[in-house]
């Protein structure tokens, strides 16, 4: 059988600089942890292979790959990434901007983890997010960040994700994003 051009596509991207998928826990075998890795490298940095490096990219090179899991008809990706002077407003906390930067392709890859898993284009384009700010994070806190595709039908997509303090646990920001594949539609 054929592989679909999507995931040819996915599967020609470049390996994720830095990253071992033997160091990455969860359930998925460790090379669709790498597949994994290496789709949200290129998409959040570019990987070396686009003209230019794509925004924020500096930002999303600290973000390491905690875990990748697949339970049933949903899918987990664990983040983290510490709080730096970039990524600050002008009272020393994480701009809310950059914390939705930070939850954006995140929510989409769980998606996408999910989607090679059963089968079917788990991609999408962004359609809303809704972000709630609970805490603020301060400069030099370490995040946990957990995103969970909880919903993939047709075209559809729904991921639920939360950012915590990864030393106090405290809820820093939670949000629901919800994404629409562009291309034919796939029934589960």
């Amino acid at each position: 059988m054929a592989t679909p051009p999507w995931e040819a596509f996915l599967r020609a991207l470049p390996t994720a600089p830095g990253v071992d998928a033997a160091q990455i826990a969860g359930n998925v075998p460790a090379a669709q942890k790498q597949l994994n890795a290496n789709i949200l490298a290129y998409f959040t940095t570019g990987s070396g292979r686009t003209p230019f490096p794509p925004f924020a990219s500096d930002i999303a090179r600290r973000l390491r790959i905690v875990a990748f899991d697949v339970w049933g008809d949903a899918a987990e990706i664990g983040l983290e990434i510490t709080v730096t002077e970039s990524m600050c407003n002008v009272y020393g906390t994480m701009h809310g901007g950059c914390a939705v930067y930070i939850l954006d392709a995140p929510s989409v890859a769980a998606g996408v983890l999910l989607g090679l898993a059963k089968g079917f284009d788990g991609t999408g384009v962004s359609q809303s997010m809704n972000i709630h700010w609970h805490h603020p994070a301060p400069l030099g806190a370490t995040l946990a960040i957990t995103t969970r595709c909880i919903f993939a039908d047709g075209r559809a997509r729904l991921s639920r994700c939360e950012m915590r303090d990864k030393t106090t646990g405290q809820l820093i920001v939670s949000s629901t994003h919800a994404f629409l594949n562009a291309g034919r539609a796939v029934k589960l």
